[in-house]
């Protein structure tokens, strides 16, 4: 489950070693594009969502690392359920509840890896709740 967040570096990965071999190239230039686009995309997501004090910006971020990982976890819990046979409505009791699973790891992953917020002014210190009397 600590994989989760890689989803979607993994997705890009993929494409574009796809679309390189498409193009005629190598194994080896293959390799290399598809591990260079992983990182990359690894990279600058984790980078916006750690410096950007937009909420919206943070939440589409993170929405683009969730879903792909959330959407991992319910075709595999799916396919674990089809293989126990149960009823399809439980097949997709389980398969969702996969999606759920994987996507709140992503997410916890996602912000376990925070970076510390480079730019803060004195204006962001830190006040108490109530200001002191005098």
């Amino acid at each position: 489950m600590k994989l989760a967040v890689h989803a979607l570096p993994f997705f890009v990965a993929v494409s574009t070693g796809m679309a390189v071999l498409n193009a005629g190239v190598g194994i080896g230039g293959v390799f290399l594009a598809a591990i260079t686009a992983a990182a990359f995309t690894l990279t600058i997501g984790r980078v916006l969502f750690a410096t950007s004090r937009s909420v919206l910006m943070r939440a589409l971020v993170a929405a683009s690392f969730l879903v792909p990982a959330a959407m991992a976890g319910r075709h595999t819990a799916l396919g674990v359920a089809l293989l126990a046979g149960p009823r399809p409505f439980w097949r997709e009791i389980i398969g969702w509840s996969g999606a759920l699973l994987i996507g709140g790891c992503a997410l916890h992953q996602l912000l376990r890896h925070d970076l510390p917020r480079p730019f803060r002014s004195e204006q962001d210190v830190d006040r108490p709740l109530r200001p002191s009397r005098p």
